[in-house]
């Protein structure tokens, strides 16, 4: 009895590699698709601007002309587009420049190490309009912790 129970489990694993598991057979895997993701770098500001993923593929930036910077009294900037549509209009500058750009309809978004940045959002933007939570952490400023807030 006792080499007949032994026999039968040692055959058991024998038994199971034998057949085949459920499913397709003989099909490659699927290729991974990489994580979608929108981000922009403002070098001279020292941040990145990150966009939730449903704006991958759809928006594109396009940096202010020097014209549309000395109105503003930014030092840099960009415009996020989808087609003809602006959605967002990020500027950046330096402390003392900060109130030329909050006289111009900007709203201060983060504040770090010296530098500002500011927002001015359309109000219709539709599906690709950023929550304010979206907003609070699409700045990520260089040598500072991914989620730590700044102001």
């Amino acid at each position: 009895m006792k080499s007949l129970t032994l026999a039968l489990l040692l055959g058991l694993p024998l038994m199971a590699s034998g057949q085949t598991p459920p499913g397709p057979h003989r099909q490659a895997a699927p290729t991974p698709e990489p994580m979608k993701r929108f981000a922009w770098r403002d070098e001279a500001a020292g941040y990145t601007f990150v966009a939730p993923p449903r704006w991958a593929g759809k928006v594109k930036a396009v940096p202010l002309d020097s014209a549309a910077l000395a109105k503003s009294g930014a030092t840099s900037g960009v415009r996020f587009v989808s087609g003809s549509k602006t959605l967002l209009v990020l500027l950046a500058s330096d402390d003392e420049r900060a109130h030329a750009m909050a006289s111009s309809g900007a709203r201060e978004l983060s504040r770090h190490d010296g530098h500002v940045v500011s927002l001015k959002a359309e109000t219709d933007s539709g599906a690709l309009a950023l929550t304010d939570d979206e907003l609070a952490s699409a700045i990520q400023w260089d040598g500072v912790a991914p989620g730590t807030a700044l102001r």
